[in-house]
């Protein structure tokens, strides 16, 4: 399983005045219908060499429709891309079919009549001992819904008090977009006075400043395309 790593370096004058700031981190999907972002993790363990490190794993996960806040109440399966989870109960309960396809995506369809729900892929972050939805979608009864992972991550100091699981669309505070892809690690600094900063000349790096919109980097919809080949 690849590895994938940020590390967040801040230095020592910087964190010194941190006390109070939370690093919060957002990844990013493919998917075939409209989602939301969530956060993914919000951790204050951080140090002055931080690494942020995740594998390819992931779970599938669906959760009452009608629950309000973010998304903590949900039943998660172990999924590998190309296979769906089926949901067949009101209490999100289901199962995995279908066979292995890294090429492919992972599919959720509902299997429950009348009933919404919302749906999702999660991953685990290093930084936590279990699997964090990567964003939310409502599924209608009988739908299906495709999701892809993307190496792609947010990352935001903020002092503002954020639930893991909440659905974010725009900046809470200033941060920096991520691209590994076609890389296993990158680097970036943080200081209290410079904000995040990284070299100058790459391209795999994006500022984000408070209220800019997030989600048009972190849900990126492909549904006919997806849709035709998880079929």
């Amino acid at each position: 399983m690849p590895d994938y790593t940020v590390r967040v370096t801040i230095d020592s004058d910087s964190i010194k005045e941190m006390d109070k700031y939370t690093l919060y981190g957002f990844k990013a999907v493919k998917t075939s219908g409209d989602a939301e972002p969530v956060v993914w993790f919000a951790d204050n363990s951080y140090s002055t060499n931080t690494d942020i490190t995740w594998h390819t794993e992931y779970q599938a996960y669906a959760s009452p429709f009608a629950q309000s806040g973010p998304i903590s109440t949900y039943h998660p399966e172990d999924i590998e891309l190309g296979e769906t989870f089926k949901v067949e109960d009101k209490k999100c309960l289901g199962s995995v079919i279908g066979d292995p396809d890294p090429k492919q995506p992972i599919t959720v369809t509902n299997r429950v009549l009348s009933t919404k729900f919302r749906v999702g892929i999660a991953q685990k972050p290093s930084v936590r001992d279990e699997f964090r939805p990567l964003c939310t979608s409502t599924m209608i009864a009988d739908g299906t819904n495709a999701f892809m992972p993307v190496e792609r991550v947010l990352l935001i100091f903020a002092t503002k008090e954020i639930d893991e699981g909440a659905v974010i669309t725009k900046a809470f505070s200033a941060g920096v977009l991520i691209d590994l892809t076609g890389a296993e690690k990158r680097t970036v600094s943080f200081s209290t006075q410079n904000s995040w900063k990284w070299d100058e000349k790459a391209k795999w790096a994006k500022k984000i400043t408070q209220d800019d919109p997030i989600t048009q980097h972190l849900v990126s919809a492909q549904q006919h395309r997806m849709l035709l080949h998880s079929a």
